[in-house]
């Protein structure tokens, strides 16, 4: 299709080379087994966690504070090196597996924002893509995003990047007047501010963008490929596959083997002139061409793994996108990891590891079906879907389920298995960006009993912390799910916390509820049989989980007792004579007589002696 590489791809192909990760020594623990069905996955909204480099924090002319001195949906500067400082942190947890709001360029300025209008909305979550073969120079540099994913791996955490294909972000004023196209009311210059004029009842959803159909609209992405008011097609607040999503521009990629279409006019002018600190080098012969929207849009994304060995997608609003496209996609993130894994050999851990690409969705409402009758596995490449079975409700205080022992039954009974996995699997969560962060009164109990439930987990940034909804500043509760994060006091200590997660570390967080999620977390992530392994009830709260995979050299078992017991039973996950060691005390316990004494009061985490 290429019969020549133009200067602007020979540019990004030479800094690919050039920028390859330098080898480096692996952290205690990267290679302790891994399986995806026992992850525990630390999802994190980038802008809201960790500002590394202040340089960045007003890319596109983004303010903290924007026109009505709100910051509620502003960018608070969190960014990609941000993020890489508190991998210490992240790995004490016992997180094997990293969640990342997605790092695309988004949409530049702002929009209407808030229930009521107040302030102004940017795409600081990373919904609102741009360009998906650009990084938002508000999270950094293709450096920086090189750097992180080899620290991560270095750890033995695996990066997950949240992906868009169902829409594109809104048209803002600043794009408008960036690019070049679109229409206003009134023929306002779009590269002006505008605030709304309270004496006459204007909010900032009476922004002066005028969606009527005409032919200014026609350098943006163009009726080829989106559903937009502006191209003469409705596009309202309508759930479907060929519908808009909150009147979102609707990207036309239902059929991948659609008609090809070419490279709207605002990407091919953007592309004109590279920009070597942010662009990804394997995309860019994907800059270029024609084919459908659903084969650009899959290319586009894969070139993240190509570039930076991504080991997964977590895939936004996967019911609006048809099944057929969501399989493009695996197939091409697949084939582009195996790819960077035959150039990384040496550079980076992970280039040894054999785990196939990872795939989860969200289908809202979405709560099990490891049989895979929905067809998201067979026929769509998914590895499992998000369980909304916990937290289910939209936007809302507090609204979460805590898992109970009876629920580590149903759990175990559907995911639990003692060799082999579901069709399948699930990630589970209490808190999200989306329904409502998980504070209950017990929050010690709440660790235990989530960390340990069977099947995937997935932690909440600010879960361990018990990080607060500010209802963003006051004015929107939405907002207040992401509000920034709340390190611990002792936060300087994390190397040390995260230096004995293979074996039994010696320090946790001073915060006692901290150090219990450290504690499980670290429990969990030694021992695959807490998430995948098929489980034996023993006692009354106590049970045998086991797991094995001879592929992978994994022969695991673990005993779990919950609440009071002077002794506790271990069935046949420990023969007598096996020296144990207790998570939550570190204590050492010798089995005799198919028991161990131990004196419990909360639980008792049994594993074997490292």
């Amino acid at each position: 299709m290429h019969k020549k590489i133009a200067p602007a791809l020979a540019a990004m192909l030479l800094a690919s080379a050039a920028s390859a990760a330098p080898k480096s020594p692996a952290f205690e623990g990267a290679s302790l087994p891994f399986v995806w069905q026992n992850a525990s996955v630390y999802f994190v909204i980038t802008d809201r966690f960790q500002n590394g480099d202040q340089s960045n924090d007003h890319s596109y002319g983004r303010p903290y504070k924007d026109a009505a001195g709100y910051s509620a949906g502003t960018f608070h500067g969190g960014d990609i090196k941000g993020l890489t400082e508190r991998l210490d942190y992240i790995r004490s947890l016992g997180v094997d597996a990293i969640w990342i709001s997605s790092p695309v360029e988004q949409a530049h300025g702002w929009v209407g924002g808030g229930p009521m209008g107040k302030y102004q909305y940017y795409s600081y979550h990373g919904y609102w893509g741009l360009d998906f073969t650009s990084m938002d120079a508000n999270m950094g540099t293709v450096k920086d995003f090189r750097k992180f994913v080899n620290e991560a791996h270095r750890r033995g955490i695996r990066v997950i990047m949240d992906v868009v294909m169902n829409h594109s972000g809104y048209a803002s004023m600043q794009d408008m007047c960036d690019f070049h196209f679109g229409k206003t009311k009134g023929g306002f210059d779009s590269c002006k501010a505008w605030v709304p004029d309270t004496k006459k009842g204007e909010t900032f959803h009476d922004k002066p963008i005028d969606e009527s159909e005409d032919p200014s609209w026609d350098r943006w992405w163009g009726k080829d490929w989106i559903l937009f008011n502006g191209y003469g097609e409705h596009c309202g607040a309508e759930d479907g596959l060929d519908k808009c999503l909150a009147y979102l521009p609707d990207f036309k990629n239902t059929d991948p083997d659609a008609q090809a279409v070419k490279i709207p006019v605002f990407l091919r002018e953007k592309w004109s002139k590279p920009d070597p600190k942010h662009d990804i080098p394997a995309a860019a012969v994907y800059r270029e061409g024609s084919m459908s929207v659903a084969r650009f849009e899959a290319h586009w994304l894969a070139s993240w793994v190509e570039e930076f060995g991504i080991d997964g997608f977590r895939c936004d609003t996967a019911k609006f996108v048809s099944k057929p496209t969501w399989k493009v996609l695996k197939t091409y993130a697949s084939e582009a990891l195996e790819k960077w894994r035959a150039r990384n050999k040496g550079k980076d851990p992970a280039a040894d590891w054999t785990d196939p690409f990872y795939m989860t969705g969200e289908v809202w409402g979405f709560t099990n079906d490891p049989d895979d009758e929905s067809g998201y596995g067979k026929n769509a490449g998914f590895d499992s879907l998000i369980d909304f079975y916990f937290n289910s409700d939209g936007v809302n205080l507090n609204t979460c389920i805590i898992p109970d022992t009876d629920e580590w039954e149903r759990y175990a009974r559907m995911y639990g298995r003692k060799e082999g996995k579901v069709k399948l699997g699930n990630l589970t969560y209490i808190s999200s960006h989306d329904t409502s962060l998980c504070r209950k009164r017990d929050m010690k109990k709440t660790a235990l009993l989530f960390t340990l439930l069977p099947g995937a987990i997935q932690l909440y940034y600010g879960d361990e912390t018990s990080r607060e909804n500010d209802k963003g500043g006051g004015i929107d509760l939405e907002q207040g799910l992401r509000s920034d994060m709340n390190f611990p006091a002792d936060v300087s200590e994390a190397p040390k916390w995260a230096e004995g997660v293979a074996s039994l570390s010696k320090d946790y967080s001073a915060n006692s509820i901290l150090a219990v999620w450290q504690k499980a977390g670290q429990f969990r992530l030694r021992n695959p049989a807490v998430g995948a392994g098929e489980q034996t009830k023993l006692d009354d709260g106590s049970y045998c989980r086991q797991f094995a995979d001879p592929a992978k050299g994994i022969n695991n078992s673990v005993v779990i007792h919950y609440g009071e017991a002077s002794e506790v039973l271990t069935g046949k996950c420990f023969a007598d004579g096996t020296v144990l060691q207790e998570a939550l005390t570190g204590k050492e316990y010798t089995v005799k007589g198919g028991k161990v004494a131990v004196k419990v009061q909360d639980a008792a985490l049994l594993e074997v002696k490292r």
